[in-house]
């Protein structure tokens, strides 16, 4: 039986789980305790596998715990339930909850939180921009279609007034600046400058 036990741990050694040991004809009741003793560690350690092998391959959803006997698998059981909060962390960050942090994966924590970090500045800085183009649009749209103007003077007739009547036409600047709250500054062009001050120039 020691040759037995020892050929089955060597298997073990090799990454493989070997089939329990026959205790029937244990020549002692030591020999018995043993082979038991070490059935109930191969039992252990396939638990173990069968738990690890499709988690170490991404399936942590779809997985049966070992027992809580099993105190060998209790790494594996936390780095689980680890991996399943972290999915549901990554889910919330899907839908625009930015506040999610993780603590437990070194590197990779670090990794993922300056993640969060950039897509939240990203996404703000968005936000800024897209307010800026809505309003650039609303006023372009303010100033869209045809304006009528006084071709002496220049004003600018307000939608719907009666062009017959004076206070319904608008100096140029006035109107411009309520719509776009454009400011204005006045000179006057080398050439108006001939026409109005021709002695002075």
């Amino acid at each position: 039986m020691i040759k037995e036990a020892r050929d089955k741990l060597a298997v073990l050694l090799q990454g493989k789980v070997p089939d329990a040991l026959e205790t029937e004809h244990c020549a002692s009741e030591e020999e018995r305790q043993l082979a038991n003793l070490l059935n109930e560690l191969f039992t252990y350690m396939q638990e173990v596998h069968q738990f690890i092998v499709p988690l170490s391959q991404g399936n942590i959803s779809d997985l049966t715990l070992p027992p809580p006997r099993n105190f060998l698998s209790s790494p594996f059981k936390e780095l689980h339930s680890r991996l399943m909060h972290l999915t549901w962390q990554a889910g919330r960050v899907a839908q625009g909850d930015y506040s999610q942090q993780i603590d437990f994966m070194g590197d990779f924590s670090e990794a993922f939180n300056k993640m969060i970090v950039s897509l939240d500045r990203n996404e703000r800085e968005l936000k800024i921009k897209i307010a800026e183009l809505e309003t650039a649009l609303s006023r372009i749209s303010q100033l869209e279609g045809i304006l009528p103007i006084c071709s002496s003077c220049k004003r600018i007739r307000l939608e719907g007034a009666d062009p017959g009547q004076q206070d319904s036409w608008e100096a140029i600047e006035s109107y411009i600046t309520a719509k776009t709250q454009t400011m204005f500054s006045h000179g006057l062009c080398p050439e108006c400058v001939k026409a109005l001050y021709s002695d002075f120039t």
